[in-house]
């Protein structure tokens, strides 16, 4: 961590600390985030704190979301390392991939060539919305669900 990443989460950290007792409750965190702009529900939250609470005490000492703070940089790299891969499949530049984009894409990059009807099971299983058409969202989550299975 550089010194200036280091400085700004001192002052994170100093602003989510409303008691300045050096720990950051529920409370603490629910406000700071809400001030912050960052959504995230009550369930997510606890999550949170339940995931990086090292010592069990309800709370996160500086330590801690400093933890917090690189699983949420980790995230938001491998997002944006999502995004361009989605871009790239994106071939008109519409922001969703058609049917077609897919299977040009998997014929290009995987050497995986899939008939019209294997397509149109995979697009059964990926287009949540039934649009004909995959987001970033469908996308991003076929692939949390690609890995999860994989595991």
């Amino acid at each position: 961590m550089t010194s200036e990443q280091e400085e700004g989460a001192i002052a994170l950290f100093s602003a989510f600390d409303r008691n300045k007792d050096g720990r950051l409750s529920y409370e603490d965190l629910r406000q700071g985030f809400k001030k912050s702009g960052v959504d995230i529900s009550g369930e997510e939250l606890k999550d949170l704190v339940d995931r990086f609470d090292l010592d069990g005490d309800g709370a996160l000492d500086f330590s801690e979301m400093l933890s917090v703070m690189a699983a949420l940089q980790k995230t938001n790299s491998a997002k944006q390392e999502l995004l361009k891969i989605f871009k790239v499949m994106d071939r008109n530049g519409n922001k969703r991939i058609s049917k077609s984009e897919l299977q040009r894409s998997m014929a290009l990059y995987l050497d995986c060539h899939l008939t019209d009807a294997e397509m149109d099971d995979i697009m059964k299983e990926v287009d949540f919305d039934n649009d004909g058409y995959i987001n970033f969202n469908e996308f991003s989550r076929c692939v949390h669900l690609f890995n999860i299975k994989k595991k």
